[in-house]
C-alpha cells in the first residue's frame, strides 16, 4: 500500500509539473513603440538630426517642467512646452557643440492612454538618461519622462507629446 502511495505521488508530480511547466516555444513580442524609442536613442548618440525628426510628425509637443519655461520662439510669450521646431534646433546646436552624447531610456511601462478615445495612443513610463559631453564641460541629465506615442494614417509609430518630469539629483 506504501508502495502505491509512493507511486501514485510520484506520478502525480511529473503529470503537474508537464503540465505546469511550458518548455516550449515563448514567443517574444517587439511593439512597435519600442522600436521606436530604439530609433531615438540612435538618432541622439548618433547625432542624426534627419533620423531624429523621424521619430516625430509636425505636432509634436514637448511639455517642459515650469523651472524650464522661457521664450523659446521669441515671440514675446513664456513657451510651457515647445514644438517640433525648436526640438530639432535644439538637437542640431548640441550635435554642431557637443563631443559626444548619451541618450538612453530604462523602464519599461507602457499602456494605452486614457486621454485617446481611439485607444491607439500609448502612454510609456521611462526614465531618461542623457549625458551630454561639451570641449569645456559634460552635463548629465537624469529625469522622468511620460511619452505619448500614436500610429500615423500609415500605421507608422511616432512620439507625439513628450512630458518631462522632474530631474533627479
Amino acid at each position: 500500500m506504501r508502495r502505491l502511495t509512493e507511486v501514485l505521488i510520484l506520478f502525480i508530480s511529473i503529470f503537474l509539473l508537464a503540465c505546469c511547466c511550458d518548455s516550449g516555444y515563448h514567443e517574444i513580442v517587439i511593439e512597435p513603440w519600442d522600436v521606436l524609442l530604439v530609433k531615438l536613442e540612435n538618432a541622439w548618440n548618433t547625432l542624426n538630426i534627419p533620423l531624429l525628426e523621424s521619430c516625430f510628425r509636425d505636432d509634436f509637443l514637448h511639455h517642459l517642467q515650469s523651472q524650464d519655461w522661457d521664450d523659446y520662439d521669441g515671440d514675446g510669450i513664456i513657451d510651457q512646452y515647445w514644438e517640433l521646431e525648436i526640438e530639432l534646433e535644439f538637437a542640431e546646436n548640441i550635435s554642431t557643440e557637443a563631443d559626444s552624447i548619451y541618450f538612453s531610456f530604462s523602464g519599461g511601462e507602457s499602456f494605452i492612454w486614457s486621454g485617446d478615445s481611439t485607444g491607439q495612443s500609448i502612454q510609456m513610463l521611462r526614465i531618461l538618461t542623457r549625458e551630454i559631453c561639451f570641449p569645456s564641460d559634460t552635463t548629465l541629465e537624469v529625469r522622468p519622462v511620460t511619452l505619448i506615442c500614436r500610429p500615423d494614417s500609415q500605421g507608422e509609430w511616432y512620439i507625439w507629446q513628450w512630458f518631462d518630469g522632474e530631474e533627479q539629483k
